[in-house]
C-alpha cells in the first residue's frame, strides 16, 4: 500500500506537472495571438502576466489548502471561493495595467476603448482563473475519492489479514485434548509410539506458532504440519482414516497463506472421518494446471 509520503508527493508532482503545461499553454497562445508588428512589447507583458498569474495561483492553491475548502469532506463554500476569485482578478488586472505603464507607456490607458478593454480583461482574468479553480477542485474531488477507496480497500485487508492471523493462531482445542487422550494412553501401552506422537505434536505446535508471524509458506512447509497432523489422527481412528497424498514435485515451493490447506483438513477429519464408522479415505492432491497450481 501506498504510504501518505508517497501519495503526497505524487499529487505535488502532478500539480506542477499540470501546473506548467497550463500556464505553458497559455504563453504560447498570447504570444501567437500577438500582432506581428515589430513591436514586441505587448508580447512581452503577456508573457509577464502568465507569470504572475502562475505565481498567483500558486498562492491561491496554498491558501485553499490552509482553508480545507477543497481537501475536506464539506460543502462548497462557493461565495469565498468566488470572492477569493474576484480578488485574484483585480490584483492580476492591476499589475496588466502597471505592466502596460511601465513597458508601453500607458499606452493600454491611452487607448479609446480602455473602459471596453479593462472590463473585457478583467471578466477574461476572472474567467481563466475560475477554471483554473474548478479543475484544481476537480482534481481533489478526484483525490479524495481514490484515498476512500484505498483506505476501504486496507481496511478490509486489514480484517482479512487479523482473520488469517487468529485463524493461524488457534490451536483447535478438540484436537490437542483428543491428542494427548492418545499420548497417555500409548505411554503405558507402547512407548515408542507415545514418544513419536509427543515429537509429531510438538512440530505441529511449533508450526502453528513459527508459522503465524509469515505471510505465506511453501506448500513443502504445510504439508510437513499436515503429515504430522495426520500422523496423530491416525494413531486416533486407526484404520478408519485411510490417507492418499499426491503432490506433484515441482510445486514445493509454491505459496500460499500459512495453515490455509491445514484447515481443510481438519475440516475432513472433523466433518468426515469423525462422523464415519466406517473406512474413510482422506485425499490431499495438488497439481499444475495450465501454468498454475490446483489443489
Amino acid at each position: 500500500m501506498k504510504t501518505n509520503r508517497e501519495d503526497s508527493d505524487r499529487s505535488n508532482r502532478d500539480y506542477w506537472i499540470c501546473q506548467l503545461i497550463g500556464w505553458g499553454l497559455v504563453a504560447v497562445y498570447g504570444v501567437v495571438s500577438s500582432p506581428y508588428d515589430g513591436d514586441f512589447r505587448l508580447r512581452l507583458i503577456k508573457l509577464l502576466c502568465v507569470a504572475t498569474a502562475f505565481g498567483l495561483s500558486h498562492l491561491w492553491r496554498g491558501y485553499l489548502r490552509r482553508c480545507g475548502w477543497l481537501h475536506r469532506n464539506q460543502p462548497l463554500p462557493f461565495g469565498r471561493i468566488a470572492l477569493g476569485v474576484a480578488v485574484l482578478t483585480l490584483v492580476q488586472t492591476a499589475i496588466l495595467v502597471l505592466l502596460d505603464t511601465l513597458v508601453r507607456r500607458s499606452k493600454l490607458i491611452h487607448d479609446p476603448d480602455f473602459n471596453f478593454l479593462l472590463v473585457a480583461l478583467t471578466a477574461l482574468w476572472f474567467a481563466g482563473f475560475s477554471v483554473w479553480t474548478l479543475c484544481y477542485a476537480a482534481a481533489q474531488s478526484r483525490r479524495r475519492a481514490a484515498q476512500l477507496e484505498l483506505q476501504k480497500l486496507e481496511q478490509e485487508v486489514s480484517v482479512k489479514d487479523t482473520e488469517l492471523r487468529a485463524l493461524q493462531a488457534q490451536v483447535n482445542p478438540h484436537f490437542f485434548f483428543n491428542s494427548l487422550t492418545t499420548i497417555n494412553s500409548l505411554v503405558y501401552q507402547d512407548p515408542a509410539a507415545a514418544t513419536r506422537a509427543i515429537a509429531r505434536l510438538a512440530e505441529m505446535m511449533r508450526y502453528s506458532l513459527e508459522s503465524g508471524q509469515a505471510e505465506t509458506v511453501t506448500l513443502d512447509q504445510e504439508m510437513r504440519a499436515i503429515e504430522a497432523y495426520l500422523d496423530m489422527e491416525k494413531l486416533r481412528f486407526e484404520d478408519r482414516l485411510q490417507l492418499s497424498i499426491g503432490i506433484a514435485p515441482d510445486l514445493g515451493l509454491v505459496r500460499l497463506p500459512p495453515m490455509a490447506l491445514q484447515t481443510l483438513v481438519e475440516n475432513a477429519i472433523k466433518y468426515g472421518v469423525e462422523r464415519s464408522i466406517g473406512p474413510c479415505r482422506v485425499r490431499i492432491e495438488a497439481r499444475s494446471e495450465g501454468g498454475g497450481s490446483q489443489g
